[in-house]
């Protein structure tokens, strides 16, 4: 069995994730697990672009069906990103990307559920973090692939 991943062992790997490839400035401070909003919000370090990111961590080894625990816990996921979703941005002056972070634990379970048609419409994003921080990013376009192959 691998490694149980915390939240904040997925937040903070995302956060080096968009620093580090996608050119995002690190936020001032990350949101503590007890925290009100979105638990990453990052600027892009040359335009007005926002990555604002809702993370969930494995299971813990007391919880009886973890299966269940974790679609819960996607479904909660995307629920909570998209009541923070903003209107009042015009893309032509920056804008709102969003994403949804996940320990590999949910990946089968997310890139099967959550529709890519969905994810384009709404910007979101999927983020993967395996055990060693590394860190798979999802798109629409790579979902449609994913989706349309089965």
């Amino acid at each position: 069995m691998s490694k149980l991943l915390t939240e904040t062992f997925v937040q903070e790997n995302v956060i080096n994730y968009l620093s580090d490839v996608k050119g995002f400035n690190k936020p001032v401070k990350p949101t503590g697990l007890r925290e009100h909003g979105v638990d990453i919000k990052m600027k892009h370090k040359k335009c007005g672009w926002y990555f604002l990111v809702e993370c969930k961590g494995d299971p813990g080894e007391k919880v009886i069906s973890p299966e269940g625990w974790r679609s819960s816990a996607m479904n909660s996921a995307l629920g909570q990103i998209i009541t923070r979703m903003h209107t009042d941005r015009k893309a032509i002056y920056g804008g709102y990307n969003y994403g949804i972070a996940f320990p590999y634990s949910f990946k089968s379970r997310v890139l099967a559920k959550i529709p890519y048609y969905v994810c384009n419409r709404l910007r979101i994003s999927i983020f993967i973090v395996n055990e060693n921080g590394e860190v798979e990013e999802y798109n629409h376009r790579k979902l449609k692939v994913i989706q349309n192959s089965k």
